[in-house]
């Protein structure tokens, strides 16, 4: 079976060129690029080249801080190390042996005369894109250490405010999780025994009482078939979720919900536009960023974004691409027609993220103090309802005794 080898080639007058080549082991990849007065430098084979995709390759690996990395790389190359040295020191720091030999084969690469961003790359799955573009973009102004500083505090960011999202989801499911609990347990447990208990007083009963204590006896007659059938259905909900967490069809559904689907749109939009701000300010031209943070948006927003970065290379306005798109609002659309005619881009885009933060902040709030107390209404309801259902037998009973 062939595997895809990385090699760097020095020609008779010391010029380097970096290739890529199929072969079946490593020599002979260099024989098929070695000519006359060739030196094969460095032969490395390349994660994920035989054909299976970049996260599989990548998958089972001891996960790395990327944005922890940037940030301590920024911090050695600014005290005055080489980038080799700043890499050896990351090397020896780290516990973990999965990290440590991925930091020493991008080492590696960078000692056989890689650029940082293609001994990044190297490393099939294990740096994101967006990384491996700002270094790229860094080679070429030369100012590594503010592009990595760049890229961490961007991540950072963009973490606190996913921390903001998960943080207001916390207490609404953790309160749908225990209401559940309680009515399983009520329906599961309290009301087979109450079903059989009221049927040896032969009364007869509300309709909605008679409704209830059925299900009590149909519990307690066919208790481990239901449970079978309930875990089963369990399962097969949780492997259909997983399926399209996988295969991104949950951005179909998720943003079709009344209120969890705006909010997820505009968190992506915010993701969007600070990351491609980032990449500008880095020096990447702002088609290349847009294509960079596509990833960042959901199956409809990506093929709206590649129709605008298509509309941009045909000659038409940022501004005027996005709003035709539908990605772009009033406010964004101008603010960028302003950094049109400023050039300020990076900082606009930055802008209208900060805006676009500030409003999901908002709505996120909003829709905390809305949810939360709808969904103790109705747990309670749900569970007051099955608790008064269960004694009002008991009530009728015991007033006939009277």
């Amino acid at each position: 079976m062939s595997q895809l080898f990385e090699l760097v080639v020095r020609g008779p007058g010391g010029s380097l060129r970096h290739l890529q080549v199929r072969a079946a082991d490593a020599m002979a990849a260099q024989a098929s690029v070695a000519g006359p007065g060739d030196q094969v430098i460095g032969c490395a084979a390349r994660l994920g080249g035989t054909g299976q995709p970049r996260a599989t390759a990548a998958r089972g690996r001891q996960a790395l801080d990327v944005a922890n990395f940037a940030h301590e790389l920024a911090a050695l190359v600014t005290a005055g190390l080489s980038v080799t040295e700043a890499l050896k020191t990351l090397a020896a720091k780290e516990r973990g042996t999965a990290r440590r030999q991925r930091l020493l084969a991008v080492l590696a690469g960078v000692n056989e005369g890689l650029p940082l961003s293609t001994a990044l790359e190297r490393d099939a799955g294990g740096f994101p894109p967006l990384l491996i573009a700002t270094v790229s973009a860094s080679e070429q102004t030369g100012d590594l250490a503010t592009a990595l500083r760049r890229y961490a505090d961007h991540q950072q960011g963009l973490q606190a405010l996913r921390d903001k999202v998960a943080g207001a989801a916390v207490y609404p499911l953790l309160l749908l999780a225990v209401g559940s609990v309680v009515v399983v347990f009520l329906l599961g447990a309290v009301v087979p025994k109450f079903a059989t208990l009221i049927e040896t007083a032969h009364r007869e009963l509300p309709w909605s009482s008679a409704l209830l204590m059925s299900w009590g006896r149909l519990a307690a007659t066919h208790g481990w078939t239901i449970g079978a059938a309930a875990l089963a259905a369990a399962v097969a909900a949780v492997l259909v979720l997983r399926h399209e967490w996988r295969t991104g069809a949950r951005a179909r559904w998720v943003e079709s919900l009344p209120v969890v689907g705006p909010t997820l749109r505009q968190f992506r939009h915010a993701q969007m536009y600070r990351t491609t701000g980032m990449l500008v300010q880095g020096g990447i031209a702002a088609p290349r960023a847009l294509r960079l943070a596509c990833d960042l948006l959901g199956r409809e927003d990506q093929q709206r974004l590649r129709r605008a970065i298509g509309l941009v290379e045909e000659g038409r306005s940022l501004s005027q691409a996005l709003e035709q798109a539908q990605l772009g609002d009033a406010v964004a659309t101008s603010m960028l027609t302003v950094a049109e005619r400023t050039g300020a881009l990076a900082q606009i885009l930055e802008r209208i993220a900060q805006f676009h933060e500030t409003r999901l902040q908002r709505s996120i709030e909003l829709t905390a103090r809305l949810v939360e107390p709808v969904l103790m209404i109705v747990i309670g309801l749900v569970i007051g309802a099955i608790v008064v259902l269960m004694y009002l037998p008991i009530f009728d009973l015991a007033s006939s005794l009277q």
